[in-house]
């Protein structure tokens, strides 16, 4: 999970379930920081090739839909590609600025001599690769790989950005996890 001023971002893999952590992570944000309003929300996956070894509600994006419905009644979910082949599915909600600008008007009125900014944006960047040459993949797994930093090196990974701080992680008995942070 990776938490600044005004996003939370979750990455996870496998059977995770990050919809069921929804409610807590919105009670948290009001209780730590007063957020009250979800400006925007993007939530997707790519088609599970094993659905029936999901835990509920991520065996269907129905349920997901379903899920997130349940918190926010102006969402929008969408799918593209092929429903019968791989695809991409994805469920968006933007208000346009209207919950900050809330927000922060309220902060101004709690504190009129010393009034909060909005913070810089920033971006993310999120690569997703399919049908990769096995011997590649490899470099990924147990098998091939002692561990984590091994596999970040034997792939490369390290030279992307050079100087990164890099999290990294080799599950069992495949499949790899990087987060790199760069000061610059």
């Amino acid at each position: 999970m990776f938490v600044s001023r005004r996003r939370w971002i979750l990455k996870t893999c496998g059977t995770t379930t990050p919809l069921q952590c929804l409610e807590p992570l919105l009670e948290m944000a009001e209780k730590i920081a007063g957020y009250t309003d979800v400006e925007e929300l993007f939530y997707s996956r790519k088609n599970y090739k094993r659905p029936e070894l999901q835990v509920s509600p991520h065996r269907a994006f129905d349920e997901e839909v379903a899920l997130l419905d349940s918190f926010f009644d102006d969402g929008r979910a969408y799918c593209l590609g092929s429903v019968n082949r791989d695809c991409w599915f994805l469920y968006t909600l933007s208000r346009g600025g209207e919950a900050l600008q809330r927000h922060f008007g309220t902060l101004i009125q709690q504190r009129p001599v010393a009034p909060i900014a909005p913070p810089d944006p920033d971006q993310t960047i999120e690569i997703l690769m399919t049908e990769m040459d096995p011997q590649v993949m490899a470099i990924f797994s147990k098998e091939d790989s002692m561990n984590a930093k091994e596999a970040t090196e034997k792939s490369g990974i390290q030279n992307i950005l050079p100087g990164m701080k890099i999290d990294d992680y080799l599950f069992a008995p495949c499949g790899y996890s990087m987060n790199g942070i760069s000061k610059n």
